[in-house]
């Protein structure tokens, strides 16, 4: 039989990735506003928020490893065609949230630039390429707007089960 509710660990990664990529795009916004003046305060805010990007793909291939591992909560009774915008909406969502850092990533290793993990210094795996570089960061933000858009939608999908709809949607959370 299927739980009627996510685990409480399910919904503490839920929550706790929320936070950290409104946060990575708070961070990413605000830093590419820096001046590239020679000092080390745009390279340092770079490295924080590479390191933090890091984390968020390494707790999205965790998130999926554990949603493939535990029995699926059930699906809400609602019209067909709403099941399969919400499953095809939560799918584009984790493919958003490995796309964003995994480009990132791959971005910053063409750069011919370190990448440190919270200052420690990762081995070099590539020499420079602009070419990929500049398409990487191209999809880097690509995918960070069209992740924060499926986010809004993802919100106001949420008001509307929860103010229209007035199903048992947030209960599932808890």
């Amino acid at each position: 039989m299927q739980p009627a509710r996510y685990d409480r660990f399910s919904v503490v990664l839920h929550w706790l990735m929320a936070v950290l990529i409104m946060g990575q795009v708070a961070l990413g916004l605000w830093m590419i506003g820096l001046p590239k003046d020679g000092s080390s305060l745009r390279a340092s805010w770079f490295n924080v928020h590479k390191s933090w990007g890091m984390v968020l793909g390494l707790l999205v291939v965790l998130r999926l490893a554990w949603a493939l591992l535990r029995p699926r909560v059930a699906a809400l009774p609602q019209a067909r065609h709403l099941r399969l915008a919400a499953s095809g909406a939560h799918r584009l969502l984790y493919a958003l949230m490995l796309a964003v850092p995994l480009s990132g990533l791959f971005g910053s290793v063409f750069s011919g630039y370190p990448i440190r993990f919270f200052g420690m210094q990762l081995p070099k795996i590539a020499g420079r390429w602009d070419a990929a570089k500049e398409l990487l960061s191209g999809v880097h933000q690509v995918s960070a707007l069209a992740l924060v858009l499926l986010i809004a939608l993802h919100v106001l999908a949420f008001l509307y089960h929860q103010l229209v709809l007035k199903d048992a949607l947030l209960q599932r959370m808890r």
